[in-house]
């Protein structure tokens, strides 16, 4: 068989012309292949009448539609094939991960905010609130706290705190009447500190004389109020009638009383409504122990001199109080709704007074109503406490009008006061621990920080730092 160079024919062997002929072996080019247009036969003599020649392949795949094979996320990515309609062939691709949609509103809690992918539902850009400036929603009053509240730029969250009550603050002046004095609120015009007079010696103005009547006064110590009194006219000094009754005075300046002719020799004789004491027919006057307990009989003539004191008294720089018997008072006493310590000497303390385990405070002088026990909030030599309705000073945690304190609970010199700042204590009895548990305490107003940022730090709803 020979080959044709110029038609790049081949020419069979055979030279049955006019014989039938079949051609086999052709198959179709592909996408990838080449293919064949077959070779031809002789019927008659079998051989080869021509040789085919090659079908170069296509080189393009009639591909399909893509169809998806992984489905994409948001956080990962899918795939998808197609295929050649011709050969079969299969290509495949990388479908890009969706990415995450952020809802359009913020979600928040007491710590921060977030948005949520609308398709997933995973948190997004997560950041703790930019909380703007405090703004009082209710204002605080002398006797009722207040509240504030602050929203955060980004999200809109608030945040609101209570501000505590003013508290009252006393006019520097007192006001008075006959009965007691009492200061009010420069705010709010409530009476504080009321309580009755706590008068001084009487002065005598003007000496009674057997023919006039004298006049004598006295100041209240703590708000200057004077109260006035007439004197009765001087008994003669003469001798009281046969069987009749009356003062009389010895030779000595001693006075005496005839009861009915009778002089009075020992004990207990009132005398126009007043008591008086009497030891070897002779008045007594100043401090007298009677039966174990002590009285105070007055010394000085305008001031109804020998007769029995009650209430208040003033000796020296020493308050006592003297019951309605005349007895000195020892002890805890409460006169005029206000609560006082007198010691064993019957002396009033002031200042701190620690009795039956728990600590005490007595207002000094400039305090107050000078002697009564404090109660609520108070301030001592620059530090705060807190004293319970009964007077008892608290310490450690305390809930009060709805806010946590910390009031020191170690004997470290200032035992009971109101702590500030950060505080590694634990949780139950506010003393130091060395355990990780931090709390906050406002400075100034030393309420206990909860819910919220300090600085770089986070307290939760107890207060507890949240490491």
């Amino acid at each position: 068989m020979t080959q044709n160079e110029s038609d790049n024919k081949y020419w069979g062997i055979c030279d049955h012309s006019g014989k039938p002929k079949t051609t086999s072996g052709a198959s179709a080019a592909t996408c990838v292949s080449s293919g064949y247009t077959g070779t031809t036969y002789c019927d008659f003599c079998k051989e080869v009448a021509y040789s085919g020649s090659t079908i170069p392949a296509t080189g393009e795949h009639a591909y399909g539609e893509w169809k998806v094979t992984k489905e994409a996320t948001e956080t990962e990515a899918g795939s998808q094939e197609r295929a050649c309609s011709v050969c079969g062939e299969k290509e495949t691709q990388e479908v890009p991960a969706l990415g995450h949609t952020p809802s359009a509103a913020w979600k928040s809690d007491a710590t921060g905010h977030w948005k949520v992918c609308e398709g997933c539902g995973a948190e997004l850009e997560r950041a703790a609130h930019a909380f703007g400036e405090w703004k009082v929603t209710k204002e605080a009053t002398e006797t009722e706290a207040g509240s504030r509240e602050r929203a955060c730029s980004v999200c809109g969250a608030t945040e609101a705190e209570e501000l505590p009550a003013l508290g009252h603050k006393p006019s520097a002046a007192w006001q008075s009447d006959a009965t007691g004095h009492w200061k009010v609120c420069e705010g709010c015009g409530a009476e504080l500190e009321k309580a009755p007079h706590a008068y001084g010696e009487w002065t005598v103005t003007k000496e009674a004389t057997e023919q006039e009547a004298g006049f004598r006064e006295r100041s209240c110590s703590a708000c200057g109020y004077v109260q006035a009194e007439e004197t009765e006219k001087l008994s003669p000094a003469a001798s009281v009638p046969e069987g009749g009754s009356g003062w009389v005075e010895s030779s000595d300046g001693e006075w005496g009383y005839v009861d009915a002719g009778e002089p009075v020799e020992e004990g207990w004789k009132e005398v126009g409504g007043s008591w008086y004491y009497f030891d070897d027919s002779a008045m007594q006057t100043g401090w007298k122990e009677v039966d174990g307990d002590w009285y105070y009989l007055e010394e000085s003539r305008g001031g109804a001199e020998g007769s029995m004191a009650t209430g208040w008294k003033q000796d020296g720089d020493s308050w006592y109080y003297l019951e309605d018997t005349g007895k000195m008072a020892t002890g805890w006493a409460e006169v005029g709704g206000e609560w006082y310590h007198l010691g064993k000497s019957g002396k009033m303390d002031t200042g701190w007074k620690q009795d039956g385990g728990a600590w005490y405070y007595l207002n000094g002088s400039g305090e107050g109503v000078e002697g009564a026990m404090a109660t609520g909030w108070k301030e001592v030599g620059g530090e705060w406490y807190y004293l319970a309705g009964s007077g008892a000073m608290r310490s450690g945690w305390q809930r009060l009008a709805g806010t946590w304190y910390l009031l020191n609970a170690t004997h470290d010199g200032t035992f009971g006061a109101m702590l500030e700042g950060w505080q590694r204590v634990d949780a139950s009895a506010g003393k130091p621990t060395s355990a990780n548990s931090w709390y906050y305490l406002e400075p100034g107003s030393g309420a206990m920080a909860a819910s919220r940022w300090v600085g770089g730090y986070y307290v939760d709803g107890s207060g507890l730092w949240v490491r």
